[in-house]
């Protein structure tokens, strides 16, 4: 493979009209040349760096959630033992009738927040479904 160095480098013997090349330059570029063409196999591949952020990043996320499902267990320990404590037949006979008296704006809210959690869902998938179709133009 011809490079423009070697281009140079050639025009420049026959011309030795702006400076000679010394016999061990020529080699040492040579040396160079043959080096540089060749690929390296002591780096590491180009998707190593993905791989080590993404592994970092999943380490990450399980100590997080490590730590919600932790504290969400100590707060089911202190409060089940709040609630039984409270639980009398007035108690319940209260809840029931407050359960029934909203019970459409319950069922409102619990439908809310599924169809929120749905839709978040259908977003990301549909973001992760373009973003597969640019990459492959």
């Amino acid at each position: 493979m011809d490079t423009p160095r070697k281009k140079m480098a050639e025009g420049l013997k026959e011309n030795n009209s702006n400076q000679e090349i010394i016999e061990s330059d020529d080699e040492f570029y040579n040396f160079l040349d043959r080096n540089l063409e060749k690929e390296s196999t002591n780096s590491f591949s180009s998707g190593f760096s993905k791989n080590i952020i993404r592994k970092v990043e999943a380490k990450q996320q399980r100590r997080f959630n490590m730590k919600i499902c932790i504290l969400i267990s100590i707060l089911l320990v202190i409060t089940i033992p709040m609630f039984v404590s409270f639980l009398s037949t007035d108690f319940i006979l209260m809840l029931a009738s407050a359960v029934s008296k909203h019970k459409f704006t319950f069922i409102f809210l619990i439908l809310a927040v599924i169809l929120i959690q749905l839709g978040e869902k259908l977003i990301i998938s549909k973001k992760d479904l373009h973003r597969g179709e640019y990459q492959k133009k």
